[in-house]
């Protein structure tokens, strides 16, 4: 039920705003069939719907008042209409059952005239030109006549040969569901109900083959045609359906066009000047259909209408002054089938939504105010004009002086009131539903409202949008990155100096070790701690000078490798080894993880319209300021301290501290400071910055990493403190370095 409602709620919505707009509707008690087939007499604005149903019926409609003036009903065997064609006064009707039955109809009196057998085969498609019809039997292949409908109301057809002539398709050329004649008169067009569709030329009146057309794949079973000057417009019963424009005297495609998702299975064309409008032969949207106004010339969408709910499959359809009339079918629950007046001139477009934020910079704001199908209410024509109205967020009415105009031509704008104008529509974003105001102040926020116009004038203001902010002065933004980039590269630094001076991972040295040994790096042999523990005796896990000749020589990193290797191992065999690994792993995949989704939280949070946070969440990160920022202050004076008494390992590691410490601090700090202003950044500034941060979190997370494994592979440990900096004012020093 609640889903129903809201569904009643969207149509009605989508009704009411759109300018291609029905205007009224005939209720017709049809049964479970629908109207399948319609003729007109332009003159007297008089139109007959067949209805197919058992049997099959035929409704007469005043146009102008919308009321039915007349019905008939064939014969009780005579079931299931499929084609319905008019000459002068006479109506023939092609029936399903009995196969191949025409029946002729007195239109002006309602009364049925009598029926000629044409085929063995339904008629599914027809149509008159002069003195002719020509119908289509659904044989495979399917056959074409002629018939000399004079002789047939003269009654001069005793001899049925006399009046009809009849030639048959190519193998696989069946089930001709539309049929007319070209803008010259010299060609009959079919269209097929095949896969793919097939478009088939033939003369007029000979029914001499003269060419034929395989649209592309995907392009299946074309259930409906009309013709646009030298073209053919054909409709695929796809889904979404697609709309073939085809060049009649080459036989080639000219251009196609794709409909959107839920309009479905395109089932009638009705013409008006460049434009097509367009019956869908589906449920559109649980339970309506739509009908769509496309620009043949650029073979694009420009507006569309939904039905109410219940009308459905739009199978029928004819044009008449300025109002497309569709029939559709009923169900077994309805019993009655409507006829839909849709009026195809344009008026103003419907009601825009409120303006939505897209992004801003320090003194800019782009929006948006764009639908899920904004061709439903553009009021029948392109939108080619856009006020923006402004006010400050914290003023509750639309004043003058808190106007901004962004508009293209609109004679109904006020100029003296109108910021800027675009006289060109292409100019605007979006086609007219999106904008970027700007000349704002920094640090400030605004609430916006919208006025869409198209050729038929300006729509009624839209409801006002949230409140959007403009972002800090992009100077200040850039000061700040600028210092965590500085504090970033010092880490960095410090962490590849002491990387390069610290003593080789598998060499602890004697003070009686060569000076060469005592100057070697930690992988070639550069610089080594004068005062390090001696080394190991001989089988306790340590080289030989002979095996650090060997590494030198480029076997060092298959003993490392080696080594690390037994390492693994013997803590592994040793009591709750593994357990140990695995809670080792555990934990730091946990902190990983958490890490990583703080840093997924912080970059929507930047990139967010609206960077809000509660104020238990302020109050929380708030900590995380003070406690990060004092850490990354202690780790980067400790390491520097560590650097200048050559402890090189401890600097190391302060450096990888500082780096983890650093990353939280301009991760709380930028959203303490953005929720709390209520501004946004500008986004190449909050790209720099997730960047920054991201780049700082891997660094610190593989450093971790790789100083846990470096510390695993010393061979012996040793004891140390490294003091905290004079300017501390702290004396003593730190346990935590202890290995």
């Amino acid at each position: 039920m609640g889903k129903t409602l809201a569904f009643l709620v969207l149509v009605a919505l989508i009704s009411c705003a759109s300018g291609l707009y029905r205007d009224g509707y005939e209720r017709v008690d049809t049964g479970p069939g629908g109207f399948f087939g319609a003729v007109l007499d332009d003159q007297a604005g008089i139109a007959w719907f067949g209805v197919d149903d058992t049997p099959a019926r035929i409704i007469k409609v005043d146009l102008t008042t919308m009321s039915v003036v007349g019905k008939l009903e064939l014969e009780k065997d005579e079931e299931r209409l499929w084609s319905f064609v008019k000459h002068g006064k006479y109506g023939y009707v092609g029936v399903e059952s009995p196969g191949g039955r025409l029946v002729g109809v007195d239109l002006d009196s309602m009364t049925r005239l009598g029926y000629a057998t044409a085929s063995q085969f339904p008629l599914l498609a027809g149509t008159v030109y002069a003195d002719h019809a020509y119908f289509s039997a659904g044989s495979n292949p399917a056959t074409v006549m002629r018939l000399d409908v004079l002789k047939m109301q003269a009654g001069g057809c005793a001899d049925w040969n006399q009046c009809r002539y009849e030639v048959s398709l190519q193998a696989g050329e069946e089930a001709v569901r539309s049929m007319f004649v070209d803008e010259a008169g010299k060609h009959l067009i079919l269209a097929m109900y095949t896969e793919p569709g097939v478009i088939v030329k033939l003369t007029v009146p000979g029914l001499k083959r003269i060419g034929s057309l395989t649209l592309d794949q995907g392009e299946d079973k074309v259930l409906c045609g009309a013709r646009y000057g030298h073209y053919g417009l054909f409709g695929t019963a796809t889904s979404p359906g697609r709309l073939i424009k085809v060049d009649l005297r080459t036989m080639r495609r000219a251009s196609s066009l794709e409909f959107v998702s839920g309009e479905d299975r395109p089932a009638t064309i009705v013409m008006r000047g460049n434009y097509a409008f367009i019956g869908f032969g589906s449920a559109w949207a649980e339970g309506a259909s739509s009908v769509v106004k496309v620009d043949v010339e650029r073979m694009v969408r420009v507006s569309g209408v939904v039905t109410k709910e219940g009308q459905t499959w739009l199978y029928t359809g004819l044009g008449w002054q300025q109002w497309a009339f569709f029939g559709t079918r009923g169900t077994e629950q309805t019993e009655h089938a409507t006829i839909v007046r849709v009026n195809m001139n344009p008026t103003f477009p419907g009601i825009p939504v409120p303006p939505v934020f897209n992004s801003s910079t320090s003194d800019s704001i782009t929006m948006n105010w764009l639908r899920e199908y904004p061709e439903y209410h553009n009021g029948g024509a392109p939108i080619i004009g856009a006020r923006v109205l402004m006010r400050p967020a914290d003023n509750h009415d639309w004043t003058c002086e808190h106007i901004y105009a962004y508009a293209a031509p609109d004679p109904a704008a006020p100029k003296d009131r109108i910021s800027r104008v675009h006289e060109n529509p292409a100019e605007l974003l979006m086609h007219g539903y999106a904008a970027t105001v700007d000349r704002l102040d920094e640090e400030k926020g605004y609430k916006f409202a919208v006025i869409l116009t198209n050729e038929v004038g300006p729509s009624h203001r839209s409801r006002s949008s949230l409140a959007m902010a403009t972002t800090v002065s992009w100077s200040y933004e850039g000061l700040f990155l600028l210092l965590f980039a500085a504090l970033t590269g010092g880490l960095a630094w410090l962490w590849g100096a002491s990387w390069a001076n610290a003593p080789r991972i598998d060499a602890l040295y004697t003070d009686n070790d060569r000076e060469e040994e005592q100057t070697g790096s930690l992988l070639t042999g550069k610089k080594a701690r004068p005062d390090a523990s001696p080394a190991p005796p001989s089988g306790a896990g340590g080289f030989t000078p002979g095996e650090a000749e060997d590494y030198e020589g480029g076997v060092g990193a298959r003993r490392l490798a080696s080594r690390a290797a037994s390492i693994f191992v013997s803590w592994v065999g040793q009591p709750g080894g593994m357990k140990r690994v695995l809670v080792t792993a555990a934990l730091f995949s946990t902190v990983a993880c958490v890490a990583a989704g703080v840093e997924a939280f912080f970059c929507a949070f930047v990139s967010g319209a609206v960077p809000t946070l509660d104020p238990a969440m302020r109050l929380v990160l708030c900590g995380v300021v003070v406690a990060s920022v004092g850490a990354c202050a202690w780790c980067c004076s400790a390491g520097y301290s560590s650097w200048e008494l050559r402890e090189y390992d401890a600097a190391r590691r302060f450096a990888v501290g500082g780096m983890l410490a650093l990353w939280a601090s301009e991760v709380s700090s930028l959203m303490v400071l953005m929720s709390y202003t209520g501004s946004q950044m500008a986004p190449w500034m909050w790209h720099v910055s997730a960047t920054l941060t991201g780049a700082g979190l891997a660094a610190g997370l593989l450093g971790l990493v790789w100083e846990a494994a470096v510390a695993s592979l010393r061979k012996r440990t040793v004891v140390e403190t490294v003091g905290l900096p004079d300017a501390f004012g702290i004396s003593g020093g730190v346990s935590w370095l202890t290995e």
